[in-house]
């Protein structure tokens, strides 16, 4: 699965919201990732998360610090990095599995998950006195995880360039979304300075100078003429049509595309897409 582009970390002591209105007003503001690290090991979370899936998109990712229960959509583990190795749980895997990491050697350490969340990159209030990984640390990260990295810690919307450019896929906060007085505006900064960094990123260097006046591009769909935004991904499509990455199979000119490329795969003008939603998932 791709790692998520924003992640909200829970901490309802810090929150100028209650819980279930603060995941529900920036799940629809573009967070498309929930750690619920506020939940406690070994209880029962099955009521909270449903009620949180009730106000949630199913497309937004939850994660708990544990196995999660079953029945509810879309929920997945995470791991410390004092937690048990992954590879000693692949064997069981029936969901998406994440970990937290903070040096390259732990990061190298994490094969089999979908994706770590690496920090703290900045100064932050988690981490009062701790020396950050700074962006080096994070690159370093990056060049040596075997898998998709997620940068966290003292992360803001001015910040997220330099962080997308050091090779992360995305970013998780806490205070940058809870601390403040509106959390869904917060989100909406964040996210679109997220995609905005990556569509950038991940062109070439000619493309980046060229000029374009262009802000959507045709393609087809099932035989449909569409419009989608420039620069958008196989996941910006999918998404906007209410469908999960891990629910879709999608051809795309003839080709049918690994799940794991959708976020990657700029669509380009002409682009001929067959987009077929596969009964539970894979």
């Amino acid at each position: 699965m791709p790692a998520p582009r924003l992640l909200l970390v829970t901490n309802p002591g810090r929150s100028r919201l209650p819980l279930l209105d603060l995941v529900a007003e920036t799940g629809e503001a573009g967070v498309d990732a929930i750690y619920l690290r506020h939940l406690t090991p070994g209880e029962d979370w099955g009521s909270v998360l449903r009620e949180i899936r009730e106000r949630v998109s199913p497309e937004v990712l939850l994660l708990v610090p544990g196995m999660p229960p079953p029945g509810i959509p879309n929920v997945g583990m995470h791991l410390r990095e004092r937690d048990p190795r992954p590879d000693s749980l692949r064997a069981g895997k029936t969901c998406p599995v994440s970990r937290s990491v903070h040096s390259p050697g732990e990061a190298a350490c994490s094969q089999g998950v979908d994706f770590v969340i690496a920090g703290h990159v900045f100064d932050t209030a988690s981490h009062p006195g701790d020396t950050p990984l700074g962006l080096a640390g994070l690159a370093r990260i990056v060049a040596t995880a075997p898998c998709p990295v997620v940068a966290i810690g003292g992360i803001t919307a001015e910040r997220v360039p330099d962080v997308i450019a050091a090779g992360a896929q995305g970013v998780a906060v806490i205070g940058a979304i809870s601390d403040v007085p509106d959390p869904r505006e917060a989100a909406r900064a964040l996210r679109a300075a997220v995609d905005a960094a990556r569509a950038h990123h991940l062109k070439g260097p000619e493309m980046q100078t060229a000029p374009t006046s262009e802000t959507t591009i045709a393609i087809m769909v099932n035989g449909k003429s569409r419009e989608v935004p420039a620069n958008s991904t196989v996941h910006d499509l999918l998404a906007s049509r209410k469908l999960a990455d891990s629910m879709a199979i999608v051809e795309r000119n003839g080709i049918i595309l690994p799940r794991d490329s959708y976020a990657t795969t700029a669509l380009e003008p002409g682009d001929q897409l067959e987009v077929v939603h596969a009964v539970g998932g894979g």
